[in-house]
């Protein structure tokens, strides 16, 4: 599976690349930016988990002025309820994911993009120690977004086979 998206994403910067440095420059060609994630769980995933965060890295190559295609990956730790499962501690998710960002105006934009998220649950074992377990599941995420000269805000629902959360992204593009 890694080397099937592995390839997707070789393709898709191959098919791109030819295109972006064709362009004229009234746009960024490519920009790069770092953001702060902010989740919250719904579907079975609330049943579980209570919140979560953590960071993303963000590639857009722009194609023309008004779209562009996305390459995001980072980590989101979600904190379990209390009181659920026996000693379970957290879940780190770490999306890789390709996409296409489309300019409604100056400022306003819509984003689609899909991947895999590799998961690893962590746990106690009941005697001081902690166990853990691993897991992937495809993942697809549609927003909505605001560019502000450098700044990216941006909302989404990022879900996966039988779960999902609500993202809020706030970013910096350079």
């Amino acid at each position: 599976m890694k080397k099937v998206f592995t390839l997707v994403i070789v393709m898709l910067v191959a098919l791109t690349s030819s295109k972006v440095f064709a362009q004229s420059s009234d746009y960024k060609k490519f920009s790069l930016g770092i953001g702060l994630e902010g989740a919250l769980p719904v579907s079975g995933f609330s049943s579980v988990y209570s919140v979560g965060g953590g960071a993303t890295l963000r590639a857009a190559i722009g194609l023309d002025k008004s779209s562009a295609v996305t390459l995001t990956s980072g980590v989101i730790v979600f904190a379990p309820k209390s009181g659920v499962g026996a000693g379970l501690k957290a879940q780190v998710n770490i999306p890789v994911k390709a996409g296409y960002r489309y300019m409604f105006s100056d400022n306003f934009y819509g984003i689609g993009e899909a991947g895999i998220t590799f998961a690893k649950i962590y746990a106690s074992n009941g005697q001081g120690g902690s166990i853990s377990a691993t897991g992937s599941e495809f993942t697809y995420a549609p927003g909505v977004g605001l560019l502000l000269g450098g700044f990216d805000v941006s909302l989404r629902y990022e879900g996966y086979s039988s779960s999902g959360f609500l993202g809020a992204r706030v970013g910096f593009n350079f």
